[in-house]
């Protein structure tokens, strides 16, 4: 299947001109478009067409929008579905978002650059969606596998016990899940999928600091990997805000962000030996104090280890040198984060050796040492500078230079 095909989009839009201009929009974007004025006509043609996303018009003569996405959900429940409103029913639109019925709406009259946005994250968000599918489905066949080569007694040794990481669906299984997770992370936003791994390899030194049961450390590290797997479902720019200054994000994208510790539980419940790391994801944005999210636990009854995850999870997140951020988590422990967990913290990193991941940045936040993770282009296509080149100072001041007169996409990946 080709990428037109993957990305075809479905309108559903009665007026004529709106229906014009946006199919016209959409198209000059490269997504193919099937226009229809009625939702019959749509649902058929959903039935015989595989689309990425919908976009429902709220003007319909005699139905509403809302009940047209339910009908729509009810027949391919993994089509996100987008509402193009006019402003009235706000609350009713909001609520739809929060239970999943759509995945974001867009206000008329809109921006051509927001309505690219909208409908790149969507497709974004439809085929990772669909990649946690086949990722769920390959975990069960592997699982299967072990069970059944376990039973056989295959590889000279018994079937794994109860307390093993294989009889949790761990070994290759396991392995396969957090690899294919991880690389969603990082396809969404760099710096999700970077966090995650930081977050294991100090998870593994915390759990040697700690001593923690072999037969419990792979919970611990599952929950490392996926503690933002819920970010999948946010806006890829609200992602990018909150990562950078959740001070800039409104109080409406803050909300769609503190959902995603449930909504990461929610994944790790549908794999198999994932359901201890679904509770430690779900509570490490609790607070020791209670003024965390997104059930309000304080202190001791807040999961161990999500005690242990919360402050790592600071640490991989942050941008700065590493005394600054710890002096950072230090200055909130006992408020946000469990005091013996900052302590675990600040042994575990200077014996942890990081993983190689990308960072996104600001051109601004460019250094001198850092290597490109991606070819930087100028305005025009031609390559300034290559991936994999180390970056000196006078690689710095060009790229300022030339950004001074003609800007140039404002994020660089970085290797760290």
């Amino acid at each position: 299947m080709n990428e037109s095909k993957q990305n075809r989009l479905l309108l559903i839009v009665e007026d004529p001109m709106i229906g014009g201009i946006l199919q016209d929009q959409l198209q000059g974007l490269s997504y193919p478009v099937s226009l229809h004025a009625t939702p019959a006509g749509a649902l058929a043609d959903l039935q015989q067409q595989s689309f990425s996303a919908v976009i429902i018009d709220d003007k319909l003569t005699g139905t509403e929008a809302l009940k047209v996405a339910q009908d729509l959900a009810k027949s391919k429940p993994t089509v996100p579905r987008l509402v193009l409103t006019s402003g009235k029913g706000m609350e009713a639109l909001v609520t739809a978002r929060q239970s999943g019925l759509i995945l974001r709406y867009i206000t008329k009259p809109w921006l051509r650059d927001e309505l690219a946005m909208a409908v790149e994250n969507t497709v974004a968000f439809h085929h990772l969606s669909a990649d946690v599918e086949n990722l769920r489905a390959r975990n069960l066949i592997l699982n299967q596998q072990l069970s059944e080569g376990g039973q056989r007694g295959e590889g000279g040794g018994a079937a794994p016990g109860p307390g093993t990481d294989e009889a949790a669906g761990g070994g290759a299984a396991a392995n396969l899940t957090i690899d294919l997770g991880i690389r969603a992370l990082s396809t969404f936003h760099p710096n999700l999928g970077n966090a995650a791994l930081r977050a294991m390899a100090i998870c593994r030194t915390i759990g040697e600091i700690l001593e923690i049961p072999a037969a419990e450390m792979p919970n611990l590290i599952r929950a490392a990997a996926f503690h933002d797997v819920g970010m999948l479902s946010v806006d890829r720019g609200v992602v990018r805000r909150w990562l950078r200054d959740p001070a800039k994000c409104t109080d409406e994208e803050l909300v769609a962000v503190r959902r995603h510790p449930v909504l990461s539980e929610a994944v790790l419940k549908d794999l198999p030996g994932f359901n201890a790391a679904a509770e430690i994801v779900r509570h490490h944005h609790e607070a020791v104090d209670g003024s965390g999210y997104p059930d309000g636990l304080k202190g001791e009854t807040i999961p161990y280890f999500s005690r242990l995850l919360a402050p790592v999870v600071h640490f991989c997140q942050r941008n700065a040198s590493v005394n600054q951020i710890l002096n950072e988590i230090e200055g909130m422990s006992d408020k946000v984060f469990d005091p013996a967990a900052v302590q675990a913290l600040a042994k575990a990193i200077p014996i942890t050796q990081m993983p190689r991941g990308e960072r996104e940045m600001l051109l601004i936040e460019l250094k001198a040492g850092m290597t490109l993770g991606r070819d930087l282009f100028n305005a025009g296509g031609h390559l300034l500078l290559p991936k994999g080149r180390e970056l000196k100072d006078s690689d710095i001041n060009r790229i300022i230079s030339i950004n001074r007169v003609t800007p140039l996409e404002p994020f660089v990946l970085v290797f760290c």
